[in-house]
């Protein structure tokens, strides 16, 4: 290993989380004896970067940065180690993503058609394009990114624009706009607590960046929201974020409602975004 790879996690533990350090120190371990020279950089993105890291909700977004694009083989073989990991004891087995970009790529301001390995548990590591929230990831990855190995990441990408991370954000609300409008599975979903919780806080943090031009994480978002927001969305989104998430019990119908009319209110503050931008 380069002297500059492992100065970060020689010296300072990446987080205040002795697990989470264990984990991202035995998968660099992993990823350069499979990588090798080729390896530039790790970083852990996502809530540890923007410091609301819960330890039992909370997922692991690594961004691994490449000298130049992986072989064939060598992605084959990062597969097979991820797959290994998914079938471990680890308590963060089941909360992993990452993606893996050589340099130049990271340095792009918006995704391409490329493929690049990626993993989203629970699906296997794939080489897939970027999603459209990539210069979300980026920003983050540039502004709060935490080192796990490699130089720091302001001297691998230039600062991502504000529009570029309304754009990024505006696919989401629009993604989910028509599937509010089109698949009654989605709609459905939103009486399952877990993923009312995400969807309404998740506009929180679509509204922030619209406002903003900026990233924060879902619940300092979703506080953001509540302070600024009118008093109907104020109660849902206090409803969405406190005792309530605890409960096994389904979402009531009004709260439903008011997600999908909190939807409603995000995109067409976005629609109105896009317009002037456009103009």
């Amino acid at each position: 290993m380069s002297d500059h790879l492992g100065s970060a996690a020689a010296h300072q533990p990446p987080t205040p989380y002795p697990e989470v350090n264990a984990v991202v120190h035995d998968l660099l371990t992993s990823l350069h004896a499979i990588v090798g020279a080729q390896l530039a950089g790790m970083y852990l993105v996502g809530s540890l970067a923007l410091g609301d890291f819960q330890a039992q909700e909370s997922d692991l977004d690594l961004v691994i940065v490449t000298v130049g694009a992986l072989a064939d083989e060598t992605v084959a073989a990062l597969r097979d180690l991820h797959q290994r990991f998914d079938h471990s004891a680890s308590a963060w087995a089941a909360r992993l993503d990452a993606v893996y970009l050589p340099q130049a790529v990271v340095r792009e301001a918006s995704p391409t058609a490329a493929r690049y390995p990626v993993l989203e548990w629970p699906a296997l590591l794939v080489l897939e394009p970027l999603a459209s929230e990539w210069p979300i990831w980026r920003y983050t990855l540039r502004e709060y990114g935490v080192v796990v190995s490699g130089p720091d990441p302001r001297l691998l990408l230039d600062p991502v624009q504000p529009d570029d991370l309304r754009r990024a954000s505006a696919a989401k609300v629009e993604d989910w706009h028509a599937r509010a409008h089109g698949d009654p599975a989605w709609v459905a979903g939103l009486q399952v607590r877990r993923e009312h919780t995400y969807v309404v806080v998740t506009l929180c943090r679509l509204l922030y960046t619209l406002d903003t031009g900026s990233v924060a994480s879902k619940p300092a978002a979703a506080r953001w929201a509540a302070r600024t927001r009118a008093s109907r969305w104020s109660e849902l989104i206090g409803r969405a974020t406190t005792k309530e998430r605890t409960t096994a019990a389904d979402v009531p119908e009004d709260a439903v409602n008011d997600a999908l009319a909190l939807l409603e209110y995000t995109y067409e503050h976005y629609r109105q975004w896009r317009a002037s931008s456009t103009t």
